[in-house]
């Protein structure tokens, strides 16, 4: 299950960064007024691109709801013991079923990367 969620983590971070370059190519060309300023990227390869987006994030097995410790370890990028460490400390919560929700994972990866903004 560790290697499929690294490779979840892995192809999410490879379209983010595409989708980033995307962006800001789009931005740049909506500063510009100068038709001399091109695009590196046509339109086609932009939809080209979307499309294998999209058809990655269809191959994609849906995220769990609720996860595991080890789960939850391996999307931190922390070890199993960290995670013990958070739900002691209240970081984190076990819901009814002693699963950690998502959300929960999600709002502790977020806060992780506003520390180091």
């Amino acid at each position: 299950m560790a290697a499929s969620m690294q490779q979840l983590l892995d192809i999410a971070n490879r379209i983010k960064r595409e989708s980033e370059e995307l962006v800001r190519e789009i931005e740049a060309l909506s500063r510009s007024q100068n038709v001399d300023m091109v695009a590196t990227r046509t339109e086609e390869e932009i939809l080209t691109m979307a499309g294998r987006a999209v058809d990655l994030y269809e191959a994609q097995s849906p995220r769990p709801v609720h996860l595991t410790i080890k789960q939850a370890a391996t999307m931190l990028n922390v070890s199993s013991p960290t995670v013990s460490k958070m739900l002691k400390s209240g970081q984190l919560r076990f819901n009814r079923c002693g699963r950690i929700p998502i959300e929960q994972i999600d709002l502790a990866i977020a806060l992780s990367r506003k520390k180091y903004e």
